[in-house]
């Protein structure tokens, strides 16, 4: 057991081999979403920081924040994208219920209302605070203040946070355009 596992950080991988319902009817590679460790694992790149791949690793980071198994959040952020939340804006568009019944699809079931709602807020408050991820992240002076700005809304936690920052550049900190 590694010391990951031993506090936590890795879930136990998924007992079924069967595809997630997200994916059936489609080409299936093989491979789960057991082992997320990196964007890079969701087809996610940040290293670059284009405002899509930051939106998309910020919604995978609230994801995987919580306490589900890997392959769950995996399995809902490609559902939510699927569906078209691809910016935090597109949030909106969807009530509570309609957020919740993706949630389900994506068998992120267990706290289905909770995330509902921390997923609205949060993405609210980067519309209407920051205009986008990129620019919250841009804006930030380093890190710490990244991280700061992030555990200040509802449903980002510490841990949230830092599966966030700890993959972005240190290059994006401070080069927000006036």
């Amino acid at each position: 057991m590694t010391d990951e596992e031993a506090r936590g950080a890795v879930e136990a991988p998924r007992a079924s081999s069967r595809p997630p319902a997200w994916h059936r009817g489609r080409v299936y590679d093989g491979r789960m979403s057991d082992d997320v460790k990196h964007p890079s694992d969701l087809g996610i790149d940040v290293s670059d920081g284009r405002p899509q791949q930051l939106y998309r690793w910020l919604l995978a980071s609230v994801l995987f924040g919580r306490p589900v198994q890997q392959s769950v959040a995996a399995d809902t952020y490609r559902v939510l994208i699927d569906h078209g939340l691809t910016s935090p804006a597109r949030f909106a568009e969807h009530d509570h219920e309609g957020l919740r019944r993706l949630l389900d699809e994506g068998s992120y079931a267990r706290i289905d209302h909770v995330m509902s709602d921390e997923l609205h807020e949060v993405m609210a408050h980067v519309v209407d605070d920051w205009g986008s991820v990129s620019h919250l992240v841009r804006s930030s002076a380093d890190r710490r203040e990244l991280t700061a700005r992030l555990t200040a809304l509802t449903g980002v936690g510490p841990k949230t946070a830092e599966i966030f920052t700890r993959e972005l550049p240190d290059s994006l900190y401070g080069t927000a355009e006036a």
